[in-house]
């Protein structure tokens, strides 16, 4: 178990540098889905928020599309869906997005 937390934040880790790398400061990355409530199997993929200020530039397109490039150059079963905190605060998404944020997201 332990073996495979360490890789989860290893490949957490290196997502996020590689979002960097594409211009995309992160403040924050939230976990949700079977990873984060410990019901993953082998092929389980990773949920992500990725909180960012900068998405504030790009439309959900243009969001989906950088991060799936970011999972597809690392090669890892990310799927992740970029936020502003502003989004967070102002609670500007979708019930069912607000939802998993409330109950299942945790901070990586």
């Amino acid at each position: 178990m332990a073996e495979a937390a360490s890789e989860l934040a290893f490949v957490i880790r290196r997502y996020r540098q590689q979002l960097e790398r594409m211009g995309i400061r992160c403040e924050r990355i939230l976990l949700f889905g079977s990873q984060a409530t410990g019901q993953a199997h082998e092929g389980s993929d990773i949920d992500l928020f990725v909180i960012s200020p900068d998405w504030a530039a790009y439309s959900e397109r243009e969001r989906l599309e950088l991060l799936g490039i970011a999972a597809a150059r690392l090669l890892e079963p990310i799927q992740a869906r970029g936020v502003t905190p502003e989004e967070i605060v102002s609670r500007r998404l979708t019930p069912f997005w607000q939802q998993i944020l409330d109950e299942q997201a945790v901070v990586v």
